[in-house]
């Protein structure tokens, strides 16, 4: 496949669509560049001749500008005055139409990427079914961290270049041949041979290897001058001393290499571009003096713009081209997540749930993301009403995909996940959205006042509840204090909102709806200890009320207080008991719990 075809489907969406005006800049500003390129020929022959004379411009072999009877009547510098004017209403014509010609690519880029985020999100909802939320984040990251702003960048580039830089290209190479054909083609085949010629000596193996090579002998030697001292006491010989010694000189030796083929390349191309035009030179002088085919000094200053002009828009569409190849990449990897491989279930064929009464059941449950990757591998757990459990996993894409799981986010390849016998894909999303909340230590909040944040779509929810809900988890009065007290309109990150407080919201929520199951993911600890945390104590409240409460835990005391923590090694389930039973029979329990909780793992002596 071409690599001018690498973005051919962001270039079909909509938005890229009714871009007429935009190709009318673009063709108008390619267009100009070889009218200047004559212009100012004719400019170089009038100083030339002292005044332009009959009823056309000779540049050149085949090129003949015809001229008004009126400018041939005027006085020499009138004419000038006349063509320079012309030549500055042309140039600025240009710098316009070249501004909104990019202003126009930018904002044609801007809108088809704007429409892929857009489909991003739309997208991320409906394969959430399939593979779980946790996996659309990891992929979310990536696709608009990295590669969408490459797609937006080869777009932009590419509304800039086509058809402006190939207009350019091609009317510039024409009037070349049009001046002289056989000094154009020389130029042309120069040109070749020397880009050819950069790109042979730029491209080396070895190079390449040396991008990682270098890297890993500079952390060997890291290594070694950490492991020096204990060699020493082991009485080695100086093994230390020879292994750091035979890497640096692997290291320098690479490194003198790459420095002396780096220190090749121009000297090379500039003997190679001096030649290049001591051929062109020569060619000229020829044809200067040795033949009569009406090439002239302002003629060969015609040809010499004109192929600078070529040159230029060449480089512009070589640079478009070594830009597709990332932004190709990049499209290829957005329309493949955007592609809906597989189908769910329609909403209106699913049924409906009344509480949770048996608990749900987790048979041996794989899931995966669209590459193939595990994130749950043949899993198995039974969670009952009346219980607190705790997640606690080394990887947090799987301990977060499993409580995604109790969502209805992810459609596990194998297994099967049932509430009450029910199993979870014939569930309605609108029955788990009102028997499954999730807290996180975003809230979450959403754009509105603090009562309509707690209160949600149920208007039976009164005033003395909600203020109940909100003293119980003791953040109360931190929201009384704010401008309009629980009337003040908050949005999500907002400043005012410390992390505490918007984590206690969400468990106030949770107290206010009282649903059959409630899915928290703890913020970080906070910096004073808490020796009664009333978050952790109003989810043990609803837990004893009859919900089933389910943790990702940030803080020791939330592990010791779970009737049951369930331990994730990557996507396998490894253990489940109590803290303390945990602690005694599980390696991995103990170093999870060290590496999270002690207080003193990150001192340095």
């Amino acid at each position: 496949m071409s690599r001018f075809s690498t973005l051919s489907q962001p270039r079909s969406e909509p938005q890229a669509r009714g871009a007429v005006l935009a190709y009318l800049w673009a063709a108008l500003a390619g267009l100009l560049v070889p009218v200047l390129v004559i212009l100012v020929g004719v400019i170089a022959l009038l100083l030339n001749s002292n005044g332009l004379s009959g009823t056309e411009v000779r540049l050149g072999a085949f090129l003949r500008i015809p001229i008004s009877n009126t400018l041939t009547e005027l006085a020499p510098l009138t004419q000038l005055t006349w063509l320079v004017g012309l030549t500055f209403m042309v140039a600025t014509i240009f710098s316009v139409s070249v501004w909104l010609h990019r202003r126009a690519a930018d904002a044609r880029a801007c809108r088809i990427v704007k429409s892929l985020h857009q489909r991003v999100l739309r997208q991320s909802l409906r394969r959430a079914e399939l593979e779980g939320a946790a996996a659309q984040h990891v992929r979310a990251e990536l696709l608009i961290g990295k590669q969408l702003p490459l797609v937006q960048k080869g777009l932009s580039l590419w509304y800039r270049a086509v058809p402006r830089s190939l207009l350019t290209l091609v009317g510039c190479v024409a009037v070349a041949l049009m001046i002289n054909v056989w000094l154009a083609l020389l130029a042309v085949v120069s040109g070749v041979l020397l880009w050819q010629l950069s790109r042979r000596l730029r491209r080396n193996d070895e190079s390449e290897l040396n991008h990682w090579e270098v890297p890993r002998s500079r952390r060997r030697m890291a290594e070694l001058v950490g492991q020096a001292p204990l060699l020493a006491r082991l009485h080695s010989q100086g093994l230390a001393d020879h292994a750091f010694q035979a890497e640096l000189e692997s290291l320098y030796r690479r490194i003198y290499d790459e420095d002396a083929r780096l220190g090749r390349i121009w000297p090379i191309l500039f003997f190679a571009l001096s030649a290049a035009v001591a051929v062109m030179l020569l060619g000229l002088g020829v044809n200067l003096f040795g033949v009569d085919n009406g090439l002239s000094l302002p003629a060969a200053l015609a040809i010499g713009l004109a192929l600078g002009g070529a040159i230029a828009a060449a480089g512009r569409l070589i640079g478009l081209a070594a830009q597709l190849s990332d932004s190709g990449e990049a499209s290829d990897a957005v329309y493949q997540y955007l592609h809906r491989s597989s189908e769910i279930a329609p909403s209106e064929q699913r049924v409906g749930l009344a509480g949770l009464r048996d608990g749900v059941e987790i048979r041996d449950v794989t899931l995966g993301d669209s590459n193939g990757n595990p994130i749950l591998s043949h899993l198995s757990l039974s969670l009952k009403p009346k219980s607190f459990v705790a997640i606690l996993g080394t990887d947090p894409v799987p301990t977060r995909a499993l409580t995604e799981l109790l969502m209805g986010f992810g459609t596990p390849s194998e297994g099967r996940v049932a509430l009450d016998g029910i199993q979870l894909r014939d569930v309605h999303p609108q029955a788990l959205a009102r028997h499954v909340m999730w807290i996180e230590p975003d809230g979450p909040v959403w754009e509105g006042t603090i009562m309509e944040n707690m209160r949600g779509d149920d208007e039976s929810i009164n005033n003395s509840d909600l203020v109940a809900a909100l003293e119980e988890v003791d953040v109360y009065e931190r929201l009384q204090r704010m401008p309009d007290g629980l009337s003040t309109i908050i949005t999500p990150g907002d400043s005012s909102l410390t992390v505490e407080t918007t984590y206690a919201m969400g468990v106030a929520r949770a107290l206010l709806h009282k649903p059959p199951i409630v899915l928290a993911s703890e913020p970080p600890p906070p910096a004073e200890h808490l020796t009664n945390d009333p978050c952790l104590a109003a989810l043990r409240k609803l837990s004893e009320n009859g919900s089933l409460v389910v943790v990702l835990p940030r803080r020791l005391q939330t592990l010791r207080s779970a009737d049951r923590v369930v331990l994730l090694n990557g996507p396998r389930l490894v253990g489940e008991g109590k803290h303390a039973e945990l602690l005694a029979d599980s390696d991995l329990y103990r170093h999870l719990n060290y590496l999270l909780f002690n207080p003193y793992r990150h001192s340095k002596v």
